[in-house]
């Protein structure tokens, strides 16, 4: 029975290291979903709380960063479905702003730019924003695929759709 223990530990251990590595792009795919502080705290248990679920077949994953990405893109699915019946509110430009100032690390001029950029990111539309959304943590097609169990080909029209959409707020506030 020992080594069952172990090896649940094991797992438990490579969630967390996993959860530790990315803890990043957790945090954007948080930010760029949910406004509200206790909502959004509810969130990110959720997802930890899937992780910790699935924590032996994300040892056992071929990829599991793109194994993880799709369990916080599964959870945070949910969380936006439940928020819409619930009618939560999105994200205001002054508490973004807010949130954003309270970022130690990042330089001002980054702040702005990452400000209008989620901001942009939020105006887009669902698919066009989860798309978008993996594509800036870096994932490949190929990843993204995989991620929301769609076909490569869909990947990049999605991802051009999304880029489209997201020049022209950009450019034209829309």
């Amino acid at each position: 029975m020992r080594s069952g223990s172990n090896n649940s530990q094991s797992a438990i251990d490579f969630v967390v290291q996993l959860w530790q590595q990315h803890q990043g792009a957790i945090s954007r795919t948080l930010l760029a979903n949910e406004a509200d502080p206790e909502a959004r705290q509810d969130l990110k248990q959720d997802i930890f709380l899937a992780l910790h679920q699935s924590a032996a077949r994300l040892q056992a994953a071929e990829l599991p960063r793109a194994y993880l990405f799709r369990i916080m893109h599964n959870v945070t699915v949910d969380h936006i479905a439940r928020a819409q019946r619930h009618k939560w509110q999105p994200l205001d430009d002054e508490t973004q702003q807010q949130m954003l100032q309270d970022c130690p690390s990042a330089e001002v001029a980054e702040k702005q730019q990452s400000q209008q950029l989620m901001q942009a990111v939020r105006r887009l539309s669902p698919a066009n924003r989860q798309v978008m959304l993996l594509a800036m943590e870096d994932l490949d097609a190929p990843e993204i695929a995989e991620i929301l169990q769609i076909s490569h080909g869909a990947v990049r029209v999605r991802l051009n759709r999304a880029k489209t959409e997201l020049m022209e707020i950009m450019q034209h506030g829309r």
